[in-house]
Parts: structure tokens; C-alpha cells; sequence
């Protein structure tokens, strides 16, 4: 599967290296996974700050799943208290990143998304703590 990820990122202490870090990790995380009528997962990930606190409520937000291009593109929000609160920051991320992986098992493998979501959520992990040891 393909995962092409674009970042906001709500003000200056917000560090745009660890989201590039991030998005190869994911990209490199999701390549082996096989989802049945996906082929894209394209992640804009709004990180709050000191500018824009929240992007709207934390969560996965604006999911849209085209059947005929096999893409499913969504929008995870993590307010800037969340973000403050974890360490490492990116840690924040995982509780919002599981909740996508559900997402797209229940969109894509509606009749038995237990094995997708535990195959997505796994990577999701495993790139979050590849990213957060840079």
C-alpha cells in the first residue's frame, strides 16, 4: 500500500524534520501491507501549536474512500496539548493513528477488519517509534 502523508503544522515549535521523518517511516511501514481495495492512503496530519491550537477536534476527520481509484484519504487531527503532554511528542500520535487503522479496516474489509486493523496499527507503531528514536 501506498501512504502519502502532508503535514500542518500549527506554529514554530512544531518540527517539520520529525514529520518528514515520520512520513518515510509510515511510507516504509505500509509498503508491505496488503489491504483488499486499497491501494492509496493518503494522511494529511494537522499538528496543533502555539498559532493554531486544534484544527478542529482530535481524531480522524474528512474520511473519504473511493472504491473506483482504491484510495482512502483522511484527515488526523492532534490538538497542541496532546502534543506538549507526550514524550517524545510524537507519541501523541498513536492513539489517533489506531483509530485510522480501525477506519480503514472498517471502510475496506467491512466483513472482517480485525486483521487489517492489527496489520495497519502495528506499522503505524512501529513508524512512530522509528521516527521518535531520529
Amino acid at each position: 500500500m501506498i501512504l502519502t502523508q502532508r503535514n500542518i503544522l500549527g506554529g514554530p515549535e512544531r518540527d517539520l524534520a520529525a514529520a518528514i521523518v515520520l512520513r518515510r517511516a509510515l511510507q516504509a511501514e505500509c509498503v508491505p501491507i496488503e489491504v483488499p481495495g486499497l491501494d492509496e492512503l493518503d494522511v494529511m496530519l494537522a499538528l496543533g501549536g502555539s498559532i493554531t491550537p486544534s484544527a478542529g477536534q482530535a481524531g480522524v476527520r474528512n474520511v473519504r474512500f473511493s472504491r473506483s481509484r482504491r484510495r482512502i484519504t483522511a484527515t488526523v487531527t492532534v490538538p497542541a496539548a496532546e502534543l506538549d503532554a507526550a514524550t517524545p511528542e510524537l507519541d501523541a500520535l498513536l492513539p489517533h493513528l489506531a483509530e485510522l487503522a480501525a477506519t480503514v479496516a472498517s471502510r475496506c474489509v467491512p466483513a472482517e477488519p480485525d486483521a487489517v486493523r492489527a496489520a495497519l496499527a502495528g506499522a503505524f507503531e512501529r513508524a512512530v517509534a522509528a521516527a521518535a528514536r531520529r
